[in-house]
């Protein structure tokens, strides 16, 4: 089963996972013509059917696979698939109920996608249409300004006095924030990531943001205490050109015309076909909230450990109300504190 799984998956990204029959053929005729690359019983595998599948496989498949070597997995693939299907058959596998709904939804969903397909290919994108969105969406393919700091803080003013002419003759940062910082970033040597404004504490990201790549500041007080910040990077605001952005664009309006039609075309369906769904079979179960995400007792998604490039990882919850404070303050563990 293991060698059928590569062909199971890129039949499955052509469209032909299971429910397709490749080809035609005369009952009994063994004999295989020019374009028939294999045949399992009265069932022809052509030439045709292998292009038509290489040609809708993803394009890092479809490199692999184009050579002989690929094609030969492709179609042992789906001889060896079309071998047990035979068997199946022939023990009366296709009669079963459960195999005939198995059947039935695989070719229902088959269609639905030919259908989406054949709508896709409708909608054309020009490029007053992907400039328009640009302009529209500016804010978006914008990078905003964003720093990488450093900070050492203590619960005296004092104290990060004494700290800050350490660091002025010299002393290790990193070292000193390890030593005395009460913020969790001690333990990362008081690295507070990449962050953008609006994520501290007013106080401290003015001063932050005020400094030059490798200085130091002032002692910084804030509702957390007294701070000796460190500017180690910054990132000036980016934004990306269309040039960039205008393959990702046709497929984001793509995306929202096929919703729309697909919207309207459901509602017309709904009146045509007689649709309905009985309300009456959800009142036998319970109607209760879903466990989250992590199941009774099991974690939620961790935080992310802070890392070149990547913000420090936020609290876990947020406040009751009002701003955050700056990193290191009193709550629930932060190393980063955001608003």
């Amino acid at each position: 089963m293991k060698k059928l799984l590569p062909v199971l998956l890129i039949l499955a990204c052509a469209g032909f996972a299971g429910c397709s029959k490749f080809g035609g053929g005369e009952k009994g005729k063994t004999a295989l013509g020019s374009d028939v690359v294999a045949q399992v019983g009265d069932e022809k595998i052509t030439a045709k059917d292998i292009d038509e599948i290489l040609s809708r496989i993803p394009t890092q498949y479809r490199q692999r696979h184009s050579t002989a070597q690929g094609r030969r997995e492709i179609i042992d693939g789906m001889v060896n698939i079309k071998m047990l299907a035979w068997e199946a058959r022939n023990r009366g596998l296709d009669k079963r109920e459960s195999v005939k709904m198995k059947i039935a939804f695989l070719t229902d969903q088959t269609l639905a996608k030919e259908l989406e397909s054949e709508l896709k290919k409708s909608f054309k994108v020009s490029e007053a249409d992907i400039m328009k969105y640009y302009q529209e969406h500016q804010d978006k393919y914008v990078t905003p300004e964003r720093i990488k700091a450093i900070h050492i803080l203590v619960d005296s003013e004092a104290q990060a006095k004494s700290i800050l002419k350490q660091v002025k003759k010299g002393g290790d940062f990193g070292q000193l924030a390890r030593q005395h910082s009460k913020c969790q970033s001690a333990q990362r040597g008081g690295d507070l990531g990449w962050f953008g404004k609006g994520k501290m504490d007013p106080a401290f990201e003015k001063a932050a943001f005020a400094l030059k790549k490798g200085e130091v500041s002032e002692v910084v007080k804030s509702p957390s205490g007294y701070h000796i910040i460190r500017l180690d990077d910054r990132r000036e605001t980016r934004t990306r050109t269309l040039d960039q952005v205008s393959r990702s664009i046709e497929r984001i309006i793509q995306r929202e015309r096929m919703e729309k039609e697909l919207g309207s075309l459901k509602d017309g369906i709904r009146k045509k076909a007689s649709v309905a769904v009985n309300d009456e079979y959800f009142k036998k179960f319970p109607n209760e909230p879903q466990p989250p995400a992590g199941g009774p007792g099991l974690p939620g998604p961790m935080p992310r450990p802070a890392s070149a490039g990547a913000p420090a990882a936020g609290p876990t919850a947020p406040p009751a109300a009002g701003k955050m404070q700056a990193p290191g303050a009193a709550a629930p563990a932060p190393p980063a504190v955001v608003r």
